[in-house]
């Protein structure tokens, strides 16, 4: 269905922009590859049916020449890391500008990529899209919240039509943060970390990411509506990191009491930096432990979609990445 479709994806040289741009041209779209950074665009730099196209969403005006004849868009691009004024000028700003452009440039679909961490850290049990976003203190979450909102608002204005996903921790080959960082947490033996581990956690495989994103952008169900991408149920801190530390050859596990860990969380929370992430600290403790599903029912219902990699699987997937990142 997206075959000779032009498709404009921003984050290109990301983790997750990555696989998309190379999902989507072998399936015989036209891909512009939206990136400030040309040099830093190995992975798909040389991939047929990808045009890279220079270009800064906080500059909006380079944008317009990029989207012009466009079809879809899916905006991938993100700040991760910075503070407040700098995330909202990258996440909330720079959305508001690919969405204006899009919306002039009559594009059928924007799918914008957001994240489960603008929920929080005080929601227990099963959260749906319809639980109310918490995002505290962290720059990034409140940022990514001011995305969606800036979207929803140019939709109704501009009448530009919109999907949202909110992806959990993206793993896979490639993941700097969620397979690299937890393979070298997990790879100690034994596995320190504060619990036992029965806690949630809540990773999703990246082709199960990019899988939902395309489904996105032409489904008629999809139109104007928001959904999570994650796990449902969870599984817990010690299945995801064991599977990491299988790997390395071993199980061992050092609990730290969270008793010991939550007045430190608290005195560090009480004296961190306004806009902190150690702001929250207080909170990711207790949540760290807790029984928690980001349900993905609703694309399930509306969609037909769920994950089809199990954990498993995924992480014994990423062997030939980690041993080749050492």
């Amino acid at each position: 269905m997206l075959q000779d479709q032009t498709i404009l994806v921003t984050g290109g040289t990301g983790f997750l922009g990555g696989e998309i741009i190379r999902t989507l041209a072998a399936q015989g779209a036209v891909v512009r590859a939206l990136v400030r950074d040309p040099a830093r665009a190995d992975y798909i730099g040389n991939v047929p049916n990808v045009t890279l196209i220079q270009g800064d969403l906080t500059r909006p005006e380079t944008l317009p020449a990029a989207i012009d004849g466009v079809r879809y868009v899916i905006h991938s691009a993100a700040a991760l890391s910075g503070d407040l004024p700098s995330q909202l000028k990258a996440n909330r700003d720079g959305t508001r500008a690919l969405a204006l452009s899009a919306a002039r440039a009559g594009v059928d679909r924007f799918v914008h990529v957001s994240t489960i961490s603008l929920y929080g850290y005080r929601h227990r049990g099963v959260i749906s899209e319809d639980t109310p976003p918490m995002p505290g203190h962290d720059p990034y979450p409140i940022s990514k919240l001011a995305a969606e909102t800036v979207l929803r608002q140019i939709a109704a204005t501009e009448g530009l039509r919109y999907s949202i996903l909110r992806p959990g921790m993206i793993y896979g080959p490639r993941s700097g943060m969620w397979t690299g960082r937890m393979y070298a947490l997990a790879k100690q033996s034994p596995t320190i970390f504060i619990g036992d581990g029965s806690g949630s956690c809540y990773p999703i495989h990246v082709s199960d990411v990019v899988d939902l994103t395309l489904l996105l952008l032409t489904h008629p169900n999809a139109l104007d509506e928001t959904f999570n991408c994650t796990p449902d149920p969870s599984p817990t801190w010690r299945e995801f990191l064991g599977g990491y530390s299988q790997l390395a050859g071993h199980q061992a596990w050092f609990a730290i009491p969270p008793a010991l860990i939550r007045p430190i969380a608290a005195f560090v929370s009480r004296f961190a930096p306004k806009d902190s992430p150690l702001c929250d600290l207080a909170d990711l403790v207790p949540f760290s432990q807790s029984q928690i599903t980001y349900s993905h029912q609703k694309a399930r219902d509306c969609l037909g979609w769920q994950p089809k990699i199990a954990l498993a699987d995924g992480i014994a997937a990423c062997r030939t990445w980690l041993e080749s990142a050492r």
